[in-house]
């Protein structure tokens, strides 16, 4: 199967208003297919951290991150379609994280509200099966994937019972997403497909602690999500440009003012991929 590595840029508008214009705020995006001259694929929409989907190096900052790059490989290799909306940029930022806690002007409500459009847009293409669409995140994307899915929220149930909305995800990953605001959020969090999280045991950026408290809780109520820890991994645990970790002062981690860590773990990143390429094939092709 011919592979087009090259991404199409496309633009579609979110769900999300523009409080200057009125108007649906555009969302720019890239998008891979497996065979640009066939069609009725599945799609995977992959949703960007904090410091947004494109690569931070000299010449190539409107190209993927080596990270958002080698899952987009991965994927088409696997037969998927992958769309990667871009939250940042069309609302004039290129990253969010050192934006202090809670003060972001990009939050996760405007997330899920892009979420929501990118489905409904890659349900419309000719080449993507409308019916077998999954998401994917990190970190901020991640926290993005748990607040799309969480069908107690009402723009996610509003979404759901609206006639046009067709399916819904088969199933949605996050890798080191935070999970305190659904774990202890107002509207109670139910999941309307399942959920895969993927963090380290040693994240001191996303703590792991409200992720393992969510899984617990959801598996008490026998809801579908799941949540697999690495021992000794750290934030970013994926990343292959990584030599060894990083200590990065600005962004709020769980220990306030101390900064945060970032290290690639071949090993969590070989089990935790592994598992996502097992999970979407168990759900896609069922």
């Amino acid at each position: 199967m011919a592979r087009a590595i090259d991404p199409e840029r496309v633009t579609f508008p979110s769900l999300d208003i523009d409080a200057a214009t009125g108007k649906p705020v555009a969302l720019s995006a890239l998008y891979f297919s497996p065979d640009t001259s066939s069609g009725g694929y599945p799609a995977v929409i992959v949703l960007h951290g904090c410091g947004g989907m494109y690569s931070a190096a000299a010449g190539r900052r409107d190209r993927l991150s080596p990270r958002h790059q080698q899952m987009a490989e991965l994927l088409l290799a696997q037969g998927y379609a992958v769309l990667f909306p871009d939250s940042f940029n069309p609302r004039g930022r290129r990253e969010v994280c050192n934006d202090p806690p809670g003060k972001s002007n990009i939050t996760q409500d405007n997330r899920r509200l892009d979420v929501l459009g990118a489905l409904t847009y890659v349900r419309t293409r000719d080449d993507v099966d409308g019916d077998r669409i999954a998401l994917l995140g990190w970190s901020h994307g991640g926290s993005a994937v748990l607040a799309s899915v969480n069908r107690r929220h009402p723009a996610v149930a509003s979404y759901l019972a609206s006639p046009a909305a067709g399916s819904f995800f088969r199933t949605a990953v996050a890798f080191y997403p935070g999970c305190y605001a659904s774990l202890r959020g107002r509207d109670a969090y139910a999941p309307a497909t399942r959920v895969d999280i993927f963090i380290g045991e040693s994240d001191d950026w996303t703590s792991p602690k409200p992720c393992i408290a969510l899984g617990a809780a959801m598996e008490a109520l026998d809801m579908p999500l799941h949540v697999k820890t690495y021992a000794g991994a750290h934030h970013g645990f994926d990343t292959p440009d990584m030599i060894g970790p990083r200590h990065l002062d600005g962004p709020e981690g769980v220990y306030p003012g101390r900064g945060v860590t970032m290290a690639p773990n071949r090993e969590a990143r070989d089990d935790a991929y592994g598992q996502v390429m097992a999970r979407l094939r168990a759900a896609m092709f069922p």
